[in-house]
Parts: C-alpha cells; structure tokens; sequence
C-alpha cells in the first residue's frame, strides 16, 4: 500500500532496488530501507502522505518530541479512532473500568468518546501552574490520572493533606517521558495507588506500556519494533539497539522502519499477567531536564516543551528547530532556527508564553542560528546547566 499510494516510499524503495514482490513478512521489513525524522519532514505533505487519502478529512497534528524539531503528521479518522481504543484498552489492563472518571494532563484536549454516564473525561493543560493543577484536580475527583512523569511528580510533591482528602485517585498512569522506578514509587506513596509507566509518542501512538506484573509490553497489533546496531543489524535479545518503529493502523501516513532515535533492549521473557505481548526490557533516550528558577523552585521540562508544542501546531512553519538551554538561574538562552513562514510577532508570542511559564523575573535570549549540531543519538531540547549551589 505505502509503494502503491506514497510517492517518497516508491521513489526511496526503488532508488534502493527493492523488490516489493519478496516483502511477505515482517521479517521481510529488514529488506527495506530506514527513514528518518528529517527525511519525513521534508516530505511532508505530498511526498508522504497517501495519494488515497484527503489531508483536509484527516486528523493533522505536529509534535516537537524531546528533540526540539517539529514534525507535522496525520492520521485517518479510522486511524486516530484505534489509537483512542488502544489507551482504553492500556487503562483498561491497570483496572479503569468504563463508570470510571479519567483525567488527564496534556497541552491540548484529545476527542475521547462520551457515552452517558460511560468514559467521563475532563482535561487539565498542562502548561498552567501547579497549584491551578492541583486546584482543577480537588474538583474533578479523577479516579485515574493520566499525564506527563515530570508532571504528576511534581504535583505529588506539592500536595497537602487537605488536596489529599480530596484528590484520591485509584490508579495513575505516567507518560509522554522516562520515568525511574524511584519516582513512580513515591507518587505511589503519596497518592496511595499504584503508578504504572507507558511509552508512547505522538506520532505513532501507543508502544509499550505497563501492565499490573510492572512489565513493558509491546503492542504489537500498533508498532513492530526493531532494535539496530549503529549498521542497521539486529542486535540479539538483551542487547542495547536503537528502536526502529513500524505503524500497522496508519495507512494515511504510515510510519516504515522508522528511526526514533531512543535506545531499548528486546526481552525474551514472558509475562505472568497472562498478555501475549512481547516484553521490552528498558528504553532510554528521552530524559529532559528541569531547570531551577532564582527562588530555588524547579520548573519542569515539559511544561517549557508544551509551551514550544503549542505554538508549533498553531503556527507549524515559524521555526525548524530549537534548543532551550538554561545558562544561569535567570537566564535562558532559546537556539533557534527559523522556519520558512517565519514572522517576529509570533516569536515573540512564543516568548510571552514562557515569561508565563517561568512565572519568575527571568531573561529569555533568542540566539538565531543555521543548525543545532549535536553528536548523540537523540539531543535533548531543554537542557539546563545550572546546579543547587548557583541558586540563592
């Protein structure tokens, strides 16, 4: 379908002298070339996405990723319809029932389906501060908590006995980020409930996620996963590779062996929660960090990447990347590069929006360049170079 109906993947296959005819099972895949973030971006929209289907009757979204670079995608309204099944499906395996009321933090609404008194949800964004948080929270009484690791740390650790009394979820579930054992044990703690992690990203949807035994299984039925040394082989089971994505739901605008420049490990374990899923052992890669305002206060990434998430999808060509490095206490430096529609007002709307964010008298550099060279496998976006002592 994707040589057939998408014009970059016919002319990548053929420059690479595919023979379509011999790709008859997934292990066929390793046939095929890799594409890139890059690669997509410049593609997009007419070179990438289906001949079959009308961009215009589709669900269109961008994401930064925790690299800083914005990627545009779609997906089919049967496509975005599955991806919404396959979270209730995933809450569904940690004990969310459909009488249940979810509620989750993220920058923008998503279109869950309502049905009477069934899958009752409601939105917190999550760019506003922590005690608006807290404060939606006490009167939405969610029974399971969905949102970014950082997050929902960050809100545990603000509570009060009081919001405890009030703010009595049955289960939480973290995403969008890495988070480590240590972390999700103590918002377990405080919340008493239990916390369970997923990997997920925008563009692809649902990867793996927790069930009750504490294990990563792959959803298959979504993404393949691949997991490549530094030549493009495929490492043995146990050993460190790079993940490489294949979307199965997304035809519109599908995802081939696609590089997305996290780290994980194949597992060859079983679980005994009973899930036919493959195991991943543990991914890495994602990790930003929080900076540390001139009160002594820590600001979490992900609200600074939501902000930049949020001014993509409104205005999807202002820049092209961008790195947000905090130098000192008081002052951030953005990296930016421009985009081919951009404009000095909507830079300054972004910059506003942060000065919100920041919420403290801070400095906001703009440094415009060509390029953000990195040498890793995956930069971060928001970095910070300040440590507890420069702070007072």
């Amino acid at each position: 379908m994707a040589y057939a109906n998408v014009p970059y993947y016919r002319h990548k296959y053929d420059q690479y002298g595919v023979d379509m005819k011999s790709i008859k099972t997934l292990a066929d895949l390793q046939k095929l070339p890799v594409i890139t973030k890059d690669e997509i971006r410049e593609q997009f929209p007419e070179g990438i996405i289906s001949k079959q289907y009308d961009i215009n009757q589709c669900h269109y979204s961008a994401t930064t990723g925790s690299t800083g670079r914005s990627l545009p995608f779609i997906f089919s309204k049967a496509t975005f319809a599955f991806y919404i099944a396959t979270g209730v499906r995933l809450y569904t395996m940690i004990g969310y029932r459909p009488w249940h009321k979810l509620v989750y933090i993220k920058y923008t609404p998503l279109e869950y389906p309502r049905f009477g008194p069934f899958f009752r949800t409601e939105h917190i964004p999550s760019t506003i501060p922590v005690d608006e948080q807290i404060a939606m929270l006490r009167k939405m009484k969610p029974d399971l908590l969905i949102g970014y690791a950082s997050l929902i740390y960050e809100i545990a650790m603000r509570m009060t006995p009081e919001d405890l009394k009030s703010i009595r979820p049955k289960f939480i579930g973290l995403n969008s980020e890495l988070s480590n054992k240590d972390q999700r044990e103590l918002i377990s703690q405080i919340f008493n409930c239990p916390v369970y992690d997923e990997y997920s990203t925008e563009e692809t949807w649902m990867v793996a996620s927790q069930c009750k035994k504490g294990k990563y299984h792959v959803f298959i039925d979504n993404v393949w996963v691949e997991y490549l040394d530094k030549s493009g082989n495929p490492v043995k089971p146990g050993e460190e590779g790079e993940i490489y994505l294949t979307t199965t739901r997304s035809p519109a605008m599908p995802f081939i062996r696609y590089r997305i420049g996290d780290l994980g490990r194949e597992s060859t374990q079983t679980c005994s929660c009973g899930l036919p899923y493959p195991i991943i052992e543990e991914f890495n890669g994602r990790a930003d960090d929080s900076f540390i305002l001139p009160s002594g206060k820590y600001l979490s990434s992900l609200k600074i990447l939501n902000t930049f998430t949020k001014n993509i999808k409104k205005h999807l060509h202002l820049m092209e990347e961008f790195k947000v490095i905090q130098e000192e206490p008081g002052l951030i430096v953005i990296k930016f590069v421009k985009g081919k529609e951009y404009q000095e007002k909507h830079l300054t709307e972004l910059v506003d929006a942060l000065k919100k964010v920041f919420g403290e008298p801070v400095t906001i550099r703009v440094d415009f360049v060509d390029e953000i060279k990195t040498n890793s496998i995956k930069r971060k976006a928001i970095e910070s170079r300040v440590g507890k002592k420069q702070v007072g």
